[in-house]
């Protein structure tokens, strides 16, 4: 294999700096810019607005936390998509994903050259903000971690100075500026909603550089939580002093609401503070949006869904440098466009999506795929995940025809491109295939079982498992799964004629072993739980293997029966290994859920990656 195919992306990101990632994406526009649309369709109901956004993203949040603790790779949405609900579903999600995010950073940019024209009357702001694309490019370039510590410094100044905003400004809202508090009626709260959503969208980007976390486990999840109520919190208090220190036909027509309301109790000072500070929002959303964009084709191109050049790796840096190339360009052509067609076209492919993320969680849940196995689990689950996938759907009815139908063209095209391009160049499974293979057992069969595969590899490296000698023998190991209740002779039998061979030794001789073991003392060890350990003839010979039983084997009259057995058979020279093996048994078998889980299991594969993947000490 070549170099080239082995390079990956570096673990490098921190809690910090994926916290960074997702709030400085959703400071931008959502509060710099958004606050007066929001109040032309809903009034000083706009507040409301942005509170009930940030409640009706919590099934989406906790949904993506959920799938990138159990798939922390590149690409976020396109990832989960294409593993649960097939390649065709993934074509589609993985371009209105890139799409979404690269136009959500393209006004961000839109937004640098508003507040550029503002700031230095007669600059030429086209071409800074070029210059800054082109900044940002090199600085992605070079590498995750340049591109992260870039983001805490930009994501903590901007907080201060919100904050401060938040506070001063609260001092000297009117509040008779509130009053009527919804003149549009609950309809204009929910128009307003879906133009605001794409201000909560680059929350989630944390997912998309899932694979760059160093301990995705527990930072992805604390990250977006952590980001979500920080900056819920600052919309409520931001746009509530812009609704009562502005006049509402001034609000309502304004793209620079945060610094005219700063203006209003600071001055000139704080209109050029907070105009500053909506520069430098923009410019960590443009950072951030650069940084996650560009992972989505990079991702479907490892997948051959695109032309694998997309996908390209730098060996130096470690960084998709196509990809990153490919999307700034994109973003380059979107800085032509008008700025609300912009705003509605990302947040309707951003709601698409977060309703698709909801119906990934029931699909890959119910599935029932062994090695889904995520470190943060949804709450409310299904209940969540269908209220989230439903308010999505109306919210994406109510964004308005010109948005609906950018979106439809991206699904058809994706469509399109999947029948033509990607169709012929992929062959996996999906959670929905192996949910079909549930629902209709006799009709659906999994045959290769890529996705728990997959799975199985993406686990491993989540939680750091390098095989020890143990893990190799479970491997290779024989396990037999028994239906029917058994007696010990009739089980020890069994074993024997399936092992011997591997041990160079006669069936009788190894039952004869295994018998007198139980003989002389008993090997269940606790209520289900039996190990048969014995010491064979010759040398440097150790077995491993397993056996479960569905209704029990009868290890003795004062034992309940026994449904878990790891089989060891060595020989003398193999004593120190012999029990370290006990002890990793021991470890394996005493975690919680583990007797649950064993259970559960639905083929012998399933009982291996069981213990496989156990969490125990291995040796390096």
């Amino acid at each position: 294999m070549s170099d080239k195919k082995t390079i990956t992306l570096h673990k490098s990101l921190k809690f910090t700096d994926l916290f960074s990632i997702a709030t400085g994406a959703m400071i931008s526009s959502g509060l710099f810019v958004l606050p007066g649309l929001a109040y032309y369709y809903a009034g000083p109901a706009a507040i409301a607005a942005y509170v009930l956004a940030g409640i009706l993203i919590l099934p989406a949040l906790f949904s993506k936390a959920e799938l990138t603790t159990a798939m922390p790779k590149a690409g976020g949405d396109y990832y989960f998509i294409d593993r649960s609900l097939g390649h065709m579903a993934g074509t589609i999600a993985g371009i209105a994903a890139w799409v979404s995010l690269s136009v959500k950073t393209a006004f961000a940019f839109v937004g640098i050259k508003v507040f550029l024209e503002v700031l230095v009357p007669g600059v030429d702001s086209l071409v800074i903000t070029m210059a800054a694309l082109v900044f940002f490019t090199f600085l992605n370039l070079r590498g995750a971690s340049h591109a992260g510590r870039a983001q805490v410094l930009m994501v903590i100044g901007l907080l201060a100075i919100l904050l401060v905003f938040s506070i001063l400004g609260n001092l000297h809202t009117d509040a008779s500026r509130m009053v009527p508090f919804a003149p549009g009626g609950f309809k204009g709260i929910l128009e307003a909603t879906a133009l605001i959503f794409v201000a909560f969208g680059g929350l989630t980007k944390a997912a998309s550089v899932a694979e760059e976390a160093s301990n995705p486990k527990r930072d992805i999840p604390l990250s977006m939580i952590t980001s979500l109520a920080v900056v819920t919190f600052l919309y409520f208090t931001a746009v509530t002093v812009c609704v009562g220190t502005l006049d509402g036909a001034i609000l309502a027509d304004s793209k620079t609401p945060l610094s005219d309301a700063a203006q209003t109790f600071a001055g000139n000072t704080g209109f050029i503070v907070l105009a500053l500070a909506a520069v430098f929002a923009f410019l960590s959303t443009a950072n951030a949006g650069i940084m996650a964009s560009a992972r989505f084709p990079m991702a479907m191109s490892r997948d051959r869904l695109i032309p694998s050049v997309i996908g390209k790796i730098g060996a130096k840096r470690g960084t998709p440098w196509f990809a990153i190339v490919l999307t700034s360009v994109f973003i380059g052509a979107m800085l032509f466009l008008d700025f609300v067609r912009l705003v509605k076209m990302a947040s309707a492919m951003q709601i698409f999506l977060f309703m698709l993320t909801n119906i990934v969680v029931i699909v890959m849940r119910e599935s029932r795929i062994h090695t889904y196995r995520p470190s943060f689990k949804s709450p409310l689950y299904p209940w969540m995940q269908i209220a989230g996938a439903a308010t999505m759907f109306m919210l994406l009815v109510m964004i308005g025809m010109e948005a609906l139908i950018a979106c439809s063209i991206v699904v058809f095209g994706g469509s399109i491109w999947y029948f033509l391009y990607s169709r012929k160049r992929v062959a996996r499974d999906s959670a929905l295939l192996h949910l079909a293979a549930r629902i209709f057992p006799k009709e659906l069969r999994i045959r290769n079982e890529s996705i728990t595969r997959e799975l199985k590899k993406v686990l491993m490296e989540r939680d750091i498992i390098t095989e020890d000698r143990f893990d190799k023998l479970v491997l290779t190991s024989d396990i037999i799964d028994i239906k029917p209740a058994m007696e010990l002779e009739e089980f020890l039998s069994l074993i024997a004629l399936r092992i011997a061979p591997s041990l160079d030794m006669e069936p009788n001789q190894l039952f004869n072993l295994l018998l007198e073991r139980e003989k002389t003392s008993p090997t269940a060890l606790r209520p289900g739980l039996a190990i048969p350990h014995i010491i064979i003839p010759g040398t440097e010979k150790f077995t491993v293997n397993l056996a479960r039983c569905s209704e029990g084997i009868n290890f003795g009259e004062n034992t309940e029966p026994v449904h878990i057995v790891f089989i060891l058979a060595g020989t003398m020279d193999q004593r120190n290994f012999h029990l370290k093996a006990l002890m990793a048994i021991a470890e394996i078998t005493t975690a919680a859920g583990f007797d649950q889980a064993w259970k559960k299991c639905r083929s012998t594969e399933g009982l291996r990656d069981l213990v496989l993947l156990s969490k125990r000490r291995r040796e390096v």
